[in-house]
């Protein structure tokens, strides 16, 4: 509002020295003192004016970074971290799925029903596993044909896998050469790939023996004291099952000291 007030006092003092100079016909009438002073005057507060306008500026928004809650990154678990324990020490009161047990100085040990079943009450989170069973097999119900094994179902998009000890036999000369059989094979079942899902001809004693199944990606493997005793490699489905697990007994008495469940 300044500056067109400036202006305006300007363009009046043009005019009337315009006016002055027509009237007095002189081209090179010089310009009094005080219209030159006001000249000046007013070419300073324009000046000033023009350097107030131009220095304020407008303070730049500093943007601040908004804190969003992002999802936790998965962070994979170190090789041997025990997932799972199994703990009998105050019986099997409360464990759902479990039949055909009992728990004798410590142990489980299957009845003589011929038939046990006890559901791992754990169920891993990870593709990669290993489940460990520590077992003994205490005698054949009748001389041949018992068995035990780790089951996992199947579900859409994971193969099941079924891995143990199967037709167990009395102690002593087996007719025809026949003895009990290690194997690992899926659920369902399809035929299997060059050197996977073979039994083997095995005979696990009456001493103690700490199996292993190790489940990595779209293979299960059965270990016995770390010898490998067979395995099984799906064809349909990138992983296998991840449980429920179960472990059972047919036709067999078998004593299990320990059950745990670890990453690989």
């Amino acid at each position: 509002m300044i500056i067109i007030r400036l202006v305006h006092a300007l363009r009046t003092l043009f005019v009337r020295s315009q006016f002055s100079h027509n009237t007095q016909h002189s081209l090179l009438k010089p310009i009094s003192v005080p219209h030159v002073f006001l000249v000046g005057l007013l070419l300073f507060t324009l000046g000033a004016c023009s350097t107030a306008t131009s220095s304020t500026t407008v303070p730049s928004q500093t943007t601040v970074p908004v804190s969003r809650n992002s999802s936790p990154t998965p962070t994979s678990l170190p090789a041997g971290t025990v997932l799972y324990q199994a703990n009998w020490s105050h019986g099997l009161a409360g464990s759902s799925g479990t039949h055909g047990w009992k728990v004798v100085q410590g142990h489980l040990e299957s009845d003589t029903s011929g038939s046990a079943t006890f559901t791992i009450p754990y169920r891993p989170t990870v593709t990669n596993y290993a489940v460990e069973v520590r077992i003994q097999v205490v005698r054949s119900l009748p001389p041949y044909g018992g068995d035990y094994e780790i089951v996992a179902p199947k579900f859409p998009g994971k193969d099941g896998y079924h891995a143990g000890i199967f037709d167990l036999k009395a102690p002593g000369p087996h007719p025809f050469g026949q003895h009990p059989q290690s194997n690992v094979y899926l659920d369902p079942p399809s035929l299997p790939s060059q050197g996977s899902g073979m039994p083997q001809d095995y005979e696990p004693g009456s001493e103690w023996h700490m199996y292993r199944i190790e489940v990595q990606g779209n293979e299960a493997s059965l270990l016995d004291n770390g010898t490998q005793i067979g395995s099984a490699t799906s064809q349909r489905t990138d992983t296998l099952s991840n449980g429920p697990i179960e472990f059972s007994s047919t036709l067999v008495i078998v004593r299990v000291s320990d059950v745990r469940i670890l990453t690989v």
